[in-house]
């Protein structure tokens, strides 16, 4: 099921496992990146799930101002809101790679499981194997 659908991002419900799907599609920053992932968010507090699928192969390097939005505003929401399973599929661009890794060593490992993957079946694979 698509919730949000835009150039840069679809925003899907994964019924397979269980879990909200970003498909990121290209570089974006500022107000678009946020309207995206307030949809996510909005979609995640919809579903009985805590688990979250990031496709961020496509997504390109995530500007500084925007990697503090997401450690001090978003994640926050999204942890209260009950995230504790993320699987990532990481960038192909080693420059995108180095902004997601930086995003999620800001993550505490307490209140997410995070794994990285290159492949999107093994990462809804891991998911759909995750305790809800």
């Amino acid at each position: 099921m698509i919730h949000f659908d835009e150039p840069w991002l679809t925003v899907h419900w994964d019924e397979y496992c269980q879990a909200v799907w970003m498909e990121w599609k290209s570089y974006v920053e500022g107000d678009d990146a946020r309207r995206g992932l307030e949809a996510g968010l909005s979609l995640f507090r919809r579903k009985p799930t805590n688990r979250w699928l990031a496709d961020v192969r496509l997504l390109g390097p995530v500007r500084q101002v925007d990697q503090q939005w997401i450690n001090k505003d978003w994640f926050p929401r999204a942890i209260a809101a009950g995230l504790r399973v993320m699987a990532t599929v990481v960038p192909k661009s080693a420059i995108a790679r180095m902004s997601v890794r930086q995003i999620m060593s800001k993550v505490n490992d307490v209140d997410i499981v995070n794994n990285n993957f290159d492949d999107l079946e093994q990462a809804r694979y891991w998911l759909r194997s995750q305790p809800k």
